[in-house]
């Protein structure tokens, strides 16, 4: 945001001055208080300055100035004079602003808005802070979404009562009191069908299931050995179990009904998550998932058994095919077809069946698990929560991102469970005594369009008329000729302060924005991208050779992926009176807290990513990260190495195939993720950093401070006031390092047909063939 928006800032001052033996009363000076009233006037430059989209963050030419609001104007009397604020002190007066500018109230011609105050005399410095409004939401948007928005904007005389806190996207709100209820509830919901399904068993005495009862033949139309005494108890891991063996007849290898069970089992709760497997868990990752499930649940259901124990494996999936039809709907064809058409079933029916299957068959939830096992009263009560919500809408209804929510399995408890505390997609955070762990409620909105001004300022015994002020493009404040509308202007090195013979004062300084912007651009590397099949194969059968189960390629064209939302991982949620981070008490010990910012509001022309080229910007609101020690006299001593930034993009896969990801698929329709680093400290980045200036040039100083008010030009990531840019491209192997993956349980569904001709084929025809050699 180099180009600025607010170029300067004036005080017109009327005062009275004592001459000779003439004493001439100023009604605007107070010697009570030792204040003047004066005019605060604003001049903001229409030039060039630095969206979520361009609009929002204005960061192109074109775009509409969106005004200033809840704008404060702080007085400071410094020993030095000429000096701007390098360190939080107390403050000698608030000046409350409130709307400062209307949008779209300037042009190129008019620049200017007039207040009056009461400036203090002695005055030499002046802080400036203010946002900028926020618009209506649309287009299924709120309006945080598309305007960023902050728990906290607190601005005191005091010093260290500033602070400035990015909104939490995850936590009860005076419109919605449970929110945080209602994600833990639809968490556990369906980590409670998964734990109840996968957990399924079946010991079922005879007459108690006739559909069982009737299917319970060998092929030669004999019963079954079991078929009287009723079937043996089984449960779904048993077909999973190591030694291979058929959980029925312990002596023979398990049958192929029975393998597709335990090959199902086995990708669904082996989830290595020790290794950096990442197992997607959102509603619609749910719902592709147990539809691969039922599919090859229905495959057995409907196949013929060639034995007892393939009977009793045929008689397990009618009971988990019963289970699942309480949870979901869907189209579940007789003949063993792919299951089609998943939803969830709706919210009432779904909490009725858990509070139902919890009381009458609580061996489902083994005892391991008893700590996490929600009771039926507690489960029947969630309808206080979420009422009529859908899963499938999970957890995306609560403004967060998919990669928010994703799935663990506890071997030893035999239960599913969301993790409290994650590391999402593999992204770090900051290394400066951070809070430990991550969860849902560490992610937050961008942040709003903030302004700062920190300045000297300028004095003169002149009276200026509102007209008399550069304005427009003549307010840039470059040419110091512009202020000498009188030639009375007092130079900068002397007298720069508030007293009795001051008249008119502006500050020296510009006014810059407080927040950082990140512009996001996407292009492909390659015309053609690998997926990591190979990979994937050769560690589930390491007999595989190198030409062996090739990666699967995938042309690009403009609609093979989309680009649905950006993740900024490390971000501080807290800045001061400096836009820095800064620590906030966290049960009683102050510390720091990051998380991640996340965009979602993507507009339509960055969404698309051509098959050539780069894609429009995306523009993101973030708080400065600069890491550094702040010291008892107030001024920032650098970390050694500022902290890089890991930036995940959140992709829809419409390539209309299914591909490997890092441990598992992406399926077509799916949502994934890739992660960026930006390191500051990589070779070839840099910084232009604008001239500290003397004289008749513009000061602009970006923070931290030395402690003689110059900056400390400090390269980071994310600096106030600027651009971080940044094309991220798909290389031609980035799809083997997509995160959020699901269980792949196309191989479980493999089949082997036999159907027989029974009819003589030709063999092979040789022809003429000469006795006795050639």
């Amino acid at each position: 945001m180099k180009n600025t928006v607010c170029k300067m800032m004036m005080l017109l001052g009327v005062m009275a001055f004592a001459a000779c033996t003439r004493v001439e009363v100023n009604p605007n000076y107070d010697p009570d208080t030792d204040e003047v009233k004066a005019s605060f006037v604003m001049s903001i430059s229409t030039a060039p300055a630095t969206r979520q989209t361009s609009t929002t963050v204005q960061a192109g030419s074109s775009d509409p100035f969106r005004g200033i609001k809840d704008a404060f104007l702080l007085s400071v009397d410094q020993e030095t004079n000429g000096k701007i604020l390098a360190a939080d002190m107390t403050c000698d007066k608030l000046f409350d602003l409130s709307d400062a500018v209307s949008a779209g109230s300037i042009n190129a011609d008019n620049t200017r808005r007039v207040f009056e105050m009461s400036l203090p005399l002695k005055t030499n410095t002046l802080l400036f802070y203010g946002k900028a409004p926020s618009g209506q939401a649309a287009s299924g948007y709120s309006a945080y979404d598309i305007y960023g928005h902050l728990d906290e904007y607190s601005i005191n005389i005091n010093a260290g009562s500033a602070l400035f806190q990015l909104g939490k996207r995850l936590q009860n709100t005076p419109e919605d009191a449970n929110k945080v209820n209602k994600f833990k509830a639809m968490q556990g919901l369906i980590s409670g069908i998964l734990t109840l399904t996968m957990n399924t068993e079946m010991s079922i005495a005879k007459g108690t299931h006739p559909s069982i009862d009737e299917g319970a033949y060998h092929l030669d139309g004999t019963k079954s050995d079991f078929a009287n005494g009723g079937y043996p108890a089984v449960k779904w891991e048993d077909y999973a179990k190591l030694s291979g063996n058929s959980p029925v007849e312990t002596d023979h290898a398990r049958y192929e009904l029975e393998n597709k069970l335990g090959r199902v089992y086995t990708q669904m709760t082996d989830i290595k998550s020790a290794a950096g497997e990442i197992r997607a868990a959102s509603g619609e990752a749910i719902l592709r998932t147990v539809q691969d499930l039922w599919t090859i649940v229905n495959e057995v259901q409907c196949a013929t058994p060639f034995s007892a124990a393939e009977a009793v494996a045929k008689h397990f999936a009618m009971v988990v095919d019963e289970r699942l039809t309480r949870y979901f709907k869907a189209t579940v064809p007789t003949d063993g077809a792919p299951v089609t058409g998943i939803e969830y079933r709706p919210m009432s029916n779904i909490i009725s069946e858990i509070t139902a299957e919890l009381s009458a068959t609580p061996s489902l939830w083994p005892p391991e698990g008893e700590a996490k096992k929600p009771t039926p009263a507690q489960i029947s009560g969630l309808s206080t929560y979420i009422g009529s919500m859908s899963l499938a809408t999970f957890p995306q209804v609560f403004d967060i991102p998919r990669g928010a929510s994703y799935i663990n399995f506890d071997d030893q408890s035999k239960i599913f469970y969301y993790p409290t505390n994650f590391n999402t997609s593999g992204m770090g955070g900051i290394e400066q005594d951070q809070t430990t762990g991550y969860n849902a409620e560490s992610y937050y909105y961008p942040a709003e369009l903030m302004y700062f001004g920190n300045s000297p300022i300028r004095a003169t015994e002149t009276e200026f008329r509102e007209n008399q002020y550069p304005g427009g493009q003549d307010a840039n404040g470059a040419d110091n000729g512009k202020w000498t509308v009188s030639s009375s202007w007092t130079a900068w090195g002397s007298g720069n302060y508030v007293t009795s013979s001051t008249r008119s004062v502006a500050m020296v300084n510009e006014i810059n924005y407080g927040t950082a912007l990140l512009q996001t651009q996407v292009a492909y590397g390659a015309a053609v991208l690998k997926d990591n099949n190979h990979a994937i194969q050769l560690s589930r059968d390491s007999s595989l050779g190198d030409n062996d189960e090739p990666d699967k390629e995938i042309t690009v064209t403009a609609n093979t992926f989309k680009l649905t939302g950006v993740i900024i991982g490390g971000v501080s949620q807290n800045v001061g009176w400096d836009y820095l981070p800064c620590k906030v008490d966290v049960g009683g010990t102050e510390k720091y807290v990051d998380g991640f910012v996340y965009d979602k509001h993507i507009p339509d022309a960055a969404r698309s990513i051509p098959a050539t080229g780069y894609s429009a910007p995306n523009y993101t609101m973030v708080f400065d990260n600069f890491a550094g020690t702040l010291g008892t006299n107030g001024i920032w001593t650098k970390a050694e190495h500022q902290n890089k930034v890991y930036v995940a993009l959140e992709f829809q896969n419409n390539s209309g195939t299914d591909f490997y990801g890092n441990y598992n698929i992406i399926r077509n329709g799916g949502y994934f993720y890739l992660i960026a680093e930006l390191n500051p400290e990589k070779e070839g980045t840099s910084v232009t950093w604008p001239a500290d200036g003397t004289g008749a040039v513009m000061v602009h100083r970006i923070p931290p401070y030395n402690a003689d008010g110059t900056s400390q030009k400090v390269q980071r990531v994310f600096i106030q006031d600027y651009v971080t840019k940044a094309v991220f491209t798909l290389g031609p192997n980035s799809l083997k390092y997509a995160y959020l993956t699901t269980p792949d349980l196309r191989a479980s569904s493999m089949t082997l047909g036999i159907s027989v001709d029974l009819s003589w084929s030709t063999g092979i025809d040789f022809g003429a063939t000469i006795l006795g050699g050639n």
